[in-house]
Parts: C-alpha cells; sequence; structure tokens
C-alpha cells in the first residue's frame, strides 16, 4: 500500500478505538456542519427572504427528494463497504476495480434519476396531496436537485471512498468550499436576481457539481492507489454481485423507506400548508442538533469495515462499547438543546409573529422527538456497525421494522391527535427499529461463522 506518514488516510485497525473514532469522525463532523449550514441558508433565504409558501414548497419535496438521494446512497453504500473491507485486507487490486466500477454504475443510475425527476416530478407531488399553493414550487425543485442528481452522485461516490479508506479531511475541505459557494449562489439568485425556490435549487447543483470535479480530481492525484486504468473499467462478474449482493437490500430498503415517507408526507400535506411549514422546519432544527452524534454513529460503519476485513473481531465489539458510551452522552447534551431552546430555534427560519402557528408545531415537534434521541443515536450506531461488516439483511429487517411502525402510526395517530400524532410516529419507530439489530449482533454467531470462515479459507491455501 502506497500511503505515506504524511497521507490523511487512517488506519482504523490499530490503536485505541475511541481516540481513532473521533479523529476519524471529526472533519466528518465539521463537514457536516457545514453542509446542514448551506441547507439552512437555503431554508431561511426563503422563509425570511422569499415567503413562508416558498420555504414549505421545498419542505414538501423532503421525502421525494429522499426518494431520490436513499435510491442513489444504496450504491454508495456498497462502495464504502467494499472499499474499507479491501483497505482493512490490503487488496489493493480489488481496490482499483472497485472504484472504476463504482463510477461508471454511479453514471449510469443518476441518468435514469435524472429522467424519473424530470417526467415524474409533477405526478408524484399531486399524488401526495401538495396544497396547490405550493405545488409549482415543489415541482421546480425537484427537477432541478434530482434531475441533475450527476453531481452528488459523483460527490458521494469520490467523498465515500476517500472516507472508507480513512481519509476524512479530504472531503472535509471540498464540502466546505461546496458550502461557501451555495450561500453565496444562494445569495446571488434569490436576493439579486429574485429567482426562489429555482434560484435555491440552481445554487446547490452548481456547488455540488463544482465540489465534485474537485473531489474526483484530487482522488485521482494523490493516491495511487486508487488510479484506475482502462482494465479496471473491465466489468467483473464476481464484483458485480458483491455490488449486488450488498446493494440490492439496501436499494430495496431504500425504496421502502421512501414509500413510507412518501405516505407520512401526504399525512402531513393533508393537514395543511402550517403543518408542512412546522414539519420542515422542525426537521431543520433536529438536523442542526443531532449532528454531532449523527457524524460519530455513521462514521463507525468504516471502522467496522476495516477491522471485519482485517479480521479484528473482537475489536469491533470493544469500539462499538466505547462508541455507543460516547454517542450517548452527546444525546444528552442534544436533548437538552432541543428541549430548552427550541422557540429560539424555530424562530431562526420564520419569524414567529407572522407564522404563529408554523412556529408553535415546531416547537411541539422537536420536544416530542428530543426525549427519543438515545433510540435514534443507538439505531444509527448498530446499523452503521452491520453495515460496514457487510451484514446488510438485519438492517433492512430493522428498516422495514420502523417503517411499519411509521406509517400505521401516522396515519392513526393523525387521524386521533392531528399533527402531533405524526410528530411520535417517527420516534417510536426508533425504538422499535432497534431490536432487529441488536437481535442478530448479540445472538447470531456472526463471530463465530466468521472465524470458522477463515478457518477454512486458511486450510485451503497451499503450503508454502
Amino acid at each position: 500500500m502506497k500511503s505515506t506518514k504524511s497521507s490523511p488516510a487512517l488506519d482504523l485497525t490499530q490503536g485505541d478505538p475511541l481516540r481513532q473514532l473521533v479523529f476519524f469522525a471529526l472533519p466528518m463532523l465539521v463537514g457536516a456542519v457545514f453542509q446542514l449550514m448551506y441547507n439552512m441558508v437555503d431554508t431561511v433565504t426563503l422563509g425570511k427572504f422569499v415567503s413562508t409558501s416558498a420555504l414549505a414548497s421545498v419542505g414538501a419535496t423532503s421525502s421525494t427528494y429522499s426518494l431520490f438521494t436513499m435510491v442513489a446512497n444504496a450504491v454508495t453504500n456498497a462502495v464504502s463497504i467494499l472499499v474499507s473491507q479491501s483497505w482493512g485486507a490490503r487488496n489493493i487490486a480489488k481496490i482499483k476495480k472497485t472504484v472504476a466500477h463504482s463510477i461508471y454504475l454511479a453514471l449510469a443510475l443518476s441518468a435514469v434519476l435524472g429522467l424519473l425527476a424530470f417526467f415524474a416530478a409533477r405526478p408524484l407531488m399531486e399524488l401526495l396531496d401538495t396544497p396547490a399553493d405550493i405545488i409549482d414550487g415543489s415541482v421546480t425543485y425537484i427537477r432541478i436537485t434530482c434531475g441533475l442528481c450527476v453531481s452528488v452522485m459523483l460527490y458521494n461516490v469520490s467523498s465515500s471512498i476517500l472516507r472508507s479508506i480513512g481519509d476524512s479531511r479530504t472531503p472535509l475541505f471540498f464540502l466546505i468550499l461546496c458550502s461557501l459557494l451555495n450561500i453565496a449562489l444562494d445569495l446571488l439568485f434569490v436576493l439579486a436576481l429574485d429567482a426562489g425556490v429555482a434560484g435555491v435549487a440552481w445554487a446547490t447543483v452548481i456547488s455540488q457539481a463544482v465540489s465534485s470535479v474537485l473531489c474526483l480530481g484530487y482522488m485521482w492525484l494523490r493516491y495511487p492507489d486508487l488510479r484506475v486504468s482502462r482494465a479496471d473499467f473491465r466489468p467483473d462478474g464476481k464484483l458485480l454481485g458483491s455490488f449486488a449482493r450488498i446493494s440490492t437490500p439496501m436499494l430495496l430498503q431504500s425504496l421502502a423507506l421512501s414509500v413510507g415517507m412518501l405516505v407520512i408526507t401526504r399525512v402531513i400535506n393533508s393537514l395543511g400548508s402550517d403543518t408542512v411549514a412546522s414539519f420542515t422546519i422542525g426537521s431543520k432544527v433536529e438536523q442542526l442538533v443531532v449532528v454531532a452524534f449523527s457524524q460519530f454513529a455513521f462514521s463507525f460503519s468504516v471502522f467496522s469495515g476495516q477491522n471485519y476485513g482485517a479480521k479484528k473481531y473482537d475489536r469491533i465489539g470493544y469500539g462499538l462499547k466505547r462508541a455507543a458510551l460516547l454517542i450517548l452522552c452527546l444525546v444528552a447534551v442534544a436533548m437538552t438543546i432541543m428541549l430548552v431552546f427550541a422557540p429560539p430555534l424555530a424562530n431562526i427560519f420564520v419569524d414567529a409573529d407572522e407564522s404563529p402557528l408554523a412556529v408553535s408545531g415546531a416547537v411541539d415537534m422537536v420536544r416530542t422527538e428530543a426525549c427519543f434521541l438515545p433510540a435514534l443515536g443507538l439505531i444509527w450506531l448498530s446499523s452503521s456497525c452491520l453495515r460496514g461488516m457487510g451484514k446488510v439483511a438485519p438492517t433492512v429487517v430493522s428498516s422495514m421494522v420502523e417503517l411499519i411502525s411509521k406509517i400505521a402510526l401516522s396515519i392513526v395517530l393523525a387521524h386521533f391527535f392531528g399533527a402531533r400524532g405524526v410528530w411520535f410516529a417517527a420516534p417510536i419507530g426508533w425504538v422499535l427499529g432497534i431490536v432487529p439489530n441488536a437481535l442478530y449482533y448479540f445472538f447470531s454467531g456472526w463471530k463465530k461463522k466468521a472465524l470458522e470462515a477463515d478457518a477454512r479459507e486458511a486450510a485451503a491455501q497451499p503450503a508454502t
């Protein structure tokens, strides 16, 4: 392996797990803060300088936008798992092939998703019962951001590859650039050119395109181990099978989750524009507050992937315990912030005097979800651990349990309690979703099976 002492790539198979996790996750945390910052600027710009309806029109696309991004992330997550395991096993030839295959798979998928976004945007928003006063803005936002999703696809693939080899700093630099550029373009398109929702969408796409080109270029120049040749693009049946084995369950999971979110969105839309705005504001506040523990949870997939590839199974368990303790401490801080400071946080996005119902609904949502944050942190951590090991099936079951409960509860509770019933649906789903992950990790015997497979592999090797 050609990494040097000055390389930002981090070997997570050695050293203190907690220290390594913190060192690896901190750049991801800073990057997530910048990403949130430019997402917040989108929301604040629309809510403060355009209208509450403009804000709601983008908020109404959240489930539809998630449909496209979650499908795209199925490929991205497969790339991350395969590269991190190959990096842990020091298999450079497989890494190069994985990089090459991930690029053309990303291009093919983004072309399909782009066409789907352009032609299906309006029928989908009509199906979701989007209020008439915001549907045009919603359609415009989807057609631009999802129709041109190739930019974010390539950035996500390249940044996932870099993180999988332990380099979480480089994607941070390009994410900061993307964030600052997005903010500048937001101000230009919305304030100077009065482009409204379309301006915010174009700002997002352009900034993502710049970052993706720079990230791919850096990856090529900085890491010889990631530099692919024409031969690496030659279809490899075994590797494509690995992609399919990992990405297909996650793709089905993403589709199911997205359909579930569409159902929940329809329930929210049926409650009116004020409830849509409340959900949009509450979601933004939640994203802002949970960003710290979310990144530590998500980073664990690379830790478990590298150690699984290196056959250090006990280290995975030790690292999981240390990570869980850290995440629960961060959760306690997040809960306090959400419970105490929900009103001023909601007021960041809209003026309470102009939209009192939207703000009060958002505060109710934030405080409800705050009480269930430990479950959210643990479900993220356990799913990341299992995905990194390539154990996708239990995470799919977990997501299905979470999804079904969310759908059923959002419909039933909304009927009896209105918007407040919807606010309880997701948190209860988090609690139930932990169960399949915990059962698999503690009772499936995965470690024993892995050791037996290693023994058979060693026995099959020719004697030297």
